[in-house]
C-alpha cells in the first residue's frame, strides 16, 4: 500500500481533523470536529487526486449516496474536492466497526447476528430498490450505533472508485 501522510490537525472544509478512525486501500477515514458547531463527524479522504470528468462522476456519486434515507444506512452529510482530493462528511458510529466487535474468529451470539443480518438486510434491500448495488459488504463496513444498531457504510464508493481506472494518485 503506498504511504499516505497523517492529515491529524488539518482543517477540510468546517471540520478540524482529530484523528484516524481507519485507512483502507482507497481512502483514510478520520474522526472530524466540526469548528463553529463542535459536533463530530467521520471524514473520509480518498487517496486518489481526481479531475473535471472524475469530480463530476464523484459529485453524482456524493448526491445519490446523500438521498438514501434509511435508519440502517450510514448518512452521508457533505462532500468537498480539497484540491483535487475528493472526501465525505458522514454520521460518525462510536461503536466502530462489526470487525472490531468481533475480530475474526469471534463466535457471534446467534440473537446478535439474527437481529444485525436483518439490519443489513433491510439496508440492502432498501438500496436495491433505489437501483444501487453496495459491492463490499464485510464487518468493517458495518458500523455499531449502539450495541443492537449497525448501519451500513461505503455505498457506491468502492464501486466508483474500482471502475474509475485512471484515478491520478499523489505519488503519480
Amino acid at each position: 500500500m503506498e504511504n499516505h501522510p497523517n492529515r491529524v490537525g488539518q482543517q477540510l472544509g468546517n471540520y478540524q481533523l482529530i484523528r484516524m478512525l481507519g485507512r483502507g486501500g482507497f481512502a483514510e477515514v478520520y474522526l472530524g470536529k466540526h469548528l463553529y458547531l463542535k459536533t463530530q463527524a467521520a471524514i473520509k479522504l480518498l487517496h486518489g487526486q481526481l479531475t473535471g470528468q472524475h469530480i463530476r462522476l464523484f459529485t453524482r456519486e456524493a448526491q445519490i449516496i446523500a438521498n438514501l434515507k434509511h435508519p440502517h444506512i450510514l448518512r452521508v452529510l457533505d462532500f468537498g474536492v480539497d484540491t483535487s482530493m475528493p472526501y465525505l462528511i458522514m454520521d460518525y458510529a462510536s461503536g466502530g466497526t462489526l470487525r472490531q466487535r468481533y475480530p475474526s474468529g469471534s463466535v457471534v451470539p446467534l440473537g446478535k447476528a439474527l437481529t444485525y443480518v436483518k439490519q443489513i438486510a433491510a439496508a440492502l434491500q432498501y438500496a436495491h430498490n433505489n437501483k444501487l448495488i453496495h459491492r463490499d459488504i464485510k464487518p468493517e463496513n458495518m458500523l455499531l450505533i449502539d450495541k443492537s444498531f449497525i448501519a451500513l457504510s461505503d455505498f457506491g464508493i468502492v464501486a466508483l472508485a474500482h471502475n474509475t481506472s485512471s484515478i491520478e494518485t499523489a505519488d503519480t
